[in-house]
């Protein structure tokens, strides 16, 4: 059986892993800049977005239609006998509900597309991707891995970082004081997603003190539920997304971490500069 995956621009992946596995396919999102949209991932960096943000711009961003998934894959079945449409939790976009209304109109074609929340975000769409692709590889059959995506989307962990608090300003989701007072004493807010949505789970005030943290956090999952894959996502802080996997690998063989792309730009808007990412899963 010939299987194709959907994924949406938000879990930016490797391009080695493109080439890896051609059967991946982007829904894109849009970046709106000064009322002009850009497809995410092709047509703004997050160099050239927050160039314009410091130049006074204003910005959004937009879902993928509708119609834009129902093109894709009306042209993907006259390939492939089923497709597995992967997307960020519905919590933090409404790109899963767009390729839902999609599937609904093909006709006859429900039972081959399968869309699915994956209850996380990026990296941690990108965690389940890989693992999903891998099992296609291995010819497995479809309701198998169907079974598997259920387990993978209740095992991963996806902790993120702000380096800049006005950015949350910015998003509408802090107060102007609350921001100023935390990059006064450097608070760092780290953000879970718990069940699907966005929680602080905790607040560090050093680089050193959210390695720290997320050091802790990947050992205590090891501690439970054995090796872990961790995927890494950054903005314009690579040396700091190499300091944490170098740090991540003191468990040696208990885990395999990666370094992947630069966060979208659709979610750099509200991540902003410096700031960075991990997501883990059990490798078995």
């Amino acid at each position: 059986m010939k299987i194709a995956i959907v994924t949406d621009s938000i879990t930016n992946m490797r391009e080695a892993d493109l080439q890896r596995y051609p059967f991946i396919h982007y829904a894109h999102l849009n970046v709106i800049v000064n009322d002009k949209s850009y497809t995410d991932l092709k047509d703004i960096t997050n160099e050239e977005l927050f160039k314009l943000i410091d130049d006074g711009a204003s910005y959004s961003s937009s879902l993928p239609s509708p119609d834009t998934f129902q093109a894709l894959y009306e042209e993907l079945l006259g390939e492939y006998d089923a497709i597995i449409s992967l997307h960020c939790t519905e919590n933090v976009s409404g790109t899963v509900q767009s390729a839902r209304i999609a599937r609904t109109m093909i006709d006859g074609a429900e039972d081959r597309i399968h869309v699915i929340d994956t209850n996380t975000a990026s990296i941690g769409v990108e965690n389940i991707v890989i693992k999903v692709c891998q099992l296609i590889e291995q010819d497995k059959p479809l309701t198998e891995i169907l079974e598997a995506i259920t387990l993978y989307c209740q095992q991963g962990h996806l902790y993120l970082t702000i380096n800049d608090l006005t950015t949350l300003v910015r998003s509408g989701r802090m107060s102007k004081t609350a921001s100023r007072i935390g990059n006064l004493l450097h608070i760092k807010p780290i953000i879970g997603l718990m069940d699907g949505k966005l929680e602080v789970v905790g607040k560090v005030r050093t680089k050193k003190r959210v390695i720290k943290w997320m050091i802790e956090k990947l050992g205590h999952n090891i501690a439970e539920t054995g090796k872990q894959v961790v995927r890494i996502t950054h903005v314009n802080s690579i040396d700091l997304a190499n300091d944490l996997k170098h740090a991540m690998e003191v468990y040696g063989d208990k885990v395999e971490v990666f370094i992947g792309n630069e966060i979208s730009t659709v979610m750099a808007i509200h991540f902003g500069r410096g700031g960075i990412g991990a997501s883990w899963m059990p490798a078995d």
